[in-house]
């Protein structure tokens, strides 16, 4: 697939078919989210994969959008080590330039993906934290439903009202 058909073709899937997700394709996410620019090339990611179902079901519960993943066949945590960050003021855009790479590996890959974000409200941070036991330096950003998509969503967004040329 063209990246050009990947970007219009993507969008956030909240039910799956309960088809598991092979491994490889994980992984190929995983790839291209490390290959996401990065103020100074710190790359803060991390991620925790999670396949097992009592552990998605009580991540589903963190805050009233991210129940999709009690059903979902794979959750990602999409994590922050501290320890990698350089630049304070940018790493939440590096990661979510990850997260956008994942989720268009994803729709090459056949695979339907929700982005459900964690950060910045610490109290959510908190419970995916304890959740996951994450170590000190390692704080939750967001949460990522993987899986097959149950049916087709792709609707035209395109607005030409909405770019302006020059000048507002």
């Amino acid at each position: 697939m063209e990246l050009k058909e990947a970007i219009q073709l993507r969008r956030s899937v909240r039910t799956f078919e309960s088809s598991p997700v092979e491994r490889e394709k994980v992984e190929e996410m995983l790839r291209a989210a490390m290959q996401a620019p990065s103020a100074h090339n710190q790359q803060p990611w991390e991620f925790l994969v999670v396949e097992g179902q009592k552990k998605l079901k009580e991540l589903s519960q963190v805050h009233q959008f991210t129940t999709p993943l009690a059903e979902a066949p794979v959750g990602i945590v999409v994590l922050m080590n501290q320890k990698r960050v350089k630049t304070e003021l940018f790493w939440q855009q590096d990661i979510a330039a990850a997260v956008q790479n994942m989720m268009l590996q994803g729709v090459d890959l056949g695979l339907g993906t929700l982005w459900m974000g964690v950060a910045p409200d610490e109290k959510n941070m908190a419970k995916v934290k304890e959740i996951c036991k994450l170590p000190e330096e390692v704080e939750a950003f967001g949460l990522f439903a993987v899986g097959y998509s149950d049916r087709n969503r792709f609707k035209d967004r395109f607005d030409a009202s909405r770019i302006h040329w020059e000048s507002y």
